[in-house]
């Protein structure tokens, strides 16, 4: 499949049965990752896999009464024999013993002789186990995993009546970002496979998710309408490369200008905006904006390979600063997206929301409080804007410069508010208005009616534990807006919940707690994050996981050597240790793991992290402000500056659609107002010590 003859010709291969079952779960991703990163854009695979969790059942296909799969295996010791060329193992002195593991969801074969028995010298005790096979079963849940894990996507699933067996046509993955950090932050300039795989998810989005004939709908009214993004990106990344390089602008030139910058009005006056580029009577066609944003593409590719980006750190800020910019938006167009009725899924199958809903059910524990101590933390970098050393990461103006920050003891609950968590608050409260990541039937202007009495106090006597769930008759006719269209609000309860931070603040203080202050969230984080006392050895000899960093194993060195040393890194760069300012994001819900918010109720005895929060940004209660040493940013002076408005309050984190880069960089920081609707920001909540 390797073969360069071979690359061109559309193949499907064929895996039929269920023979991935024998694999060790990890083993199958690292497997099916090797097969992805050899199929081509056309190239697919056809998956049979058992996803029988019935333990009798699944017991009894292995051991059967006629012994049919017993005198098969037995037959393993007939071919050892002949492979050893001796009689070694006597059939009369074994037996097969079947064991179904509830645990592991697999079933489990072994050789037991039935006396002691000597085997090439050595003793071996009747009844003693001898492993010879394992059977995993996957659910369907369980399989999407496999395939996120492994880089595949599925294109269709074909299931037997009973819904146990199921033929899974898949392809590679689009895109894939890694969650490491020394991955996916390895160098301080993102190397060009990095803006490939961005590229490849901008893509996704812009020419697959938003049919044409709604290119020009604004489905957020404050905001452009979704064919500005499209000229914008590649617009914002040319003008910063032109003044870097001191070449001519990707033509038309007049694209500096009419697509600089966005708007982004005051919500209670959205007169009143900032400066932007003037909307044109007439937007250029939609073509010429893709062969626009092409040519930008390989102007960009064209650097990589013929500028030393190890020695000219004006041209790798201008670059890192493109990134960003393009990845910070293709979460802004997702939620504008979320908005639209109109809006396409992503390639492949849907979720089985119904499945995670039950699991998610079934593995909530209650929200404990969760003590935090004092603590003295670092906040921001040190990032001059200079070509002077020594080598370091980049950040925006509004991180810099570092500075140690006192944070007092309180307590904070492991995790964020729910949809349930929110639910309940309006069922208590009488309110019938929902947030927009919300649908209901009713409208937000009929009279509330589920009234219910507020408490004496004006607190809710929520415990924030399991309480007896919201009524069938409550849950009707409201769902949660995903990409893949709005599921029902009953399989999303477990879910993060995200709301404007006046939606969030409220909910609160009903539930007896407060909205924590930046600098308390960043303890949480610094409390929680397991490197903070890390020294890495080296990185000079990498190592990345067997499944793009989702499994707790050392992994395995690569060769050829990663992607970033072969597109211009100096030697001397890897010096650099990315735990000093990036987090790992293993187990989080960020750098599209999945298109849609996560569960987090399973999380209620353990403090959710940086980036950890299900899929969603942390709130804060911290307005954006200036800071002692900050300087507006030369290259973008406006970026932070223009916000300084008391309106809009910081967040930390990160969603589901933000690039790790971003969701795992300790310093960095994210705003909107406070009662802006449509940002994917959740809350936990923290309460002073008593």
């Amino acid at each position: 499949m390797k073969e360069t003859a071979n690359l061109g010709i559309p193949k499907c291969i064929l895996w039929l049965g269920s023979s991935i079952g024998n694999l060790e779960r990890t083993e199958a991703v690292d497997f099916l990752r090797g097969c992805s990163e050899v199929l081509q854009g056309q190239d697919s695979m056809l998956i049979g896999i058992d996803a029988c969790h019935e333990s009798d059942k699944v017991y009894r296909a292995y051991n059967d009464k006629r012994g049919t799969t017993h005198e098969f295996i037995l037959n393993g010791l007939k071919h050892a024999n002949k492979l050893m060329g001796k009689e070694v193992f006597r059939e009369d002195d074994w037996k097969v013993m079947g064991e179904y593991d509830e645990v592991a969801r697999r079933h489990q074969a072994f050789y037991t002789p039935v006396r002691d028995v000597m085997v090439e010298g050595t003793l071996i005790r009747a009844e003693e186990k001898i492993r010879v096979e394992e059977s995993y079963k996957y659910s369907l849940l369980q399989s999407d995993e496999l395939w996120q894990r492994a880089g595949l996507m599925v294109q269709a699933r074909f299931g037997n009546r009973i819904n146990n067996y199921h033929l899974h046509l898949v392809s590679k993955q689009a895109f894939s970002y890694p969650l490491k950090a020394n991955e996916y932050a390895a160098q301080p300039v993102p190397c060009l496979h990095e803006f490939e795989q961005l590229w490849a998810a901008w893509d996704v989005v812009t020419r697959h998710m938003i049919p044409e004939k709604e290119l020009l709908s604004k489905p957020i009214k404050l905001r452009n309408c979704c064919l500005f993004y499209l000229g914008h990106i590649p617009a914002f990344l040319d003008m910063h490369l032109t003044r870097a390089t001191g070449d001519a602008a990707t033509k038309p030139s007049s694209y500096h200008h009419m697509f600089e910058r966005g708007i982004d009005p005051d919500v209670d006056n959205p007169e009143n905006c900032h400066a932007h580029s003037e909307i044109p009577d007439e937007w250029p066609p939609i073509g010429e904006i893709f062969d626009y944003q092409e040519r930008v593409r390989n102007r960009t590719r064209s650097l990589f390979a013929d500028r030393g980006l190890e020695t000219n750190r004006l041209l790798g800020r201008a670059l890192w600063i493109g990134f960003e910019h393009e990845a910070m938006h293709l979460e802004t167009l997702l939620y504008m997206l979320l908005q639209s009725d109109r809006t396409l899924p992503p390639p492949g199958v849907a979720p089985d929301f119904v499945a995670l809903g039950k699991q998610a059910r079934e593995a909530a524990i209650p929200n404990q409080w969760i003590p935090i101590p004092a603590s003295t933390i670092n906040v921001g970098l040190e990032d001059p804007e200079n070509d002077d050393g020594p080598d370091r990461h980049f950040g925006w103006d509004n991180e810099k410069p570092q500075r140690l920050v006192d944070v007092p003891a309180f307590e904070a609950q492991a995790r964020p508010l729910t949809n349930e968590d929110y639910a309940r608050y309006l069922y208590h409260t009488g309110q019938d208005a929902v947030p927009v990541s919300w649908i209901s039937e009713r409208s937000h202007h009929s009279p509330p009616v589920y009234q219910r009495e507020a408490p004496v106090d004006g607190h809710s006597s929520y415990q924030n534990g399991l309480s007896p769930p919201l009524t069938n008759a409550y849950l009707t006719g409201k769902s949660v807006r995903t990409v893949y269209g709005p599921i029902s609000l009953e399989y999303a309860l477990d879910w993060p919940v995200f709301a404007s931070y006046d939606e969030l603040s409220r909910c609160a203080t009903w539930m007896n707690g407060r909205i924590p202050s930046v600098q308390e969230v960043r303890s949480i984080y610094n409390y929680v994050d397991p490197n903070k006392n890390k020294k890495t050895d080296s990185i000079n000899t990498k190592k990345i996981s067997a499944v793009n960093g989702h499994l707790s194993n050392e992994g395995v060195e690569i060769s050829p050597p990663p992607h970033h040393l072969r597109n211009g890194a100096s030697g001397a760069e890897k010096s650099l240790d990315p735990y000093e300012l990036f987090a790992d994001l293993e187990g989080c819900n960020v750098g599209f793991k999945h298109f849609h918010p996560m569960p987090v109720t399973q999380n209620g005895n353990q403090l959710s992290g940086q980036g950890n929060m299900g899929g969603v940004w942390e709130w804060t209660s911290s307005a954006l402000e200036r800071h002692e040493g900050f300087e507006p940013m030369t290259l973008y002076p406006a970026y932070t500056d223009d916000f300084f408005d008391g309106k809009h309050n910081v967040v930390l984190g990160g969603s589901w659609a933000t690039h790790p880069r971003i969701a795992g960089r300790k310093t960095f920081v994210n705003w909107y107002q406070r009662n802006y609707l449509y940002a994917w920001c959740g809350a936990r909540l923290v309460r002073d010590v008593q």
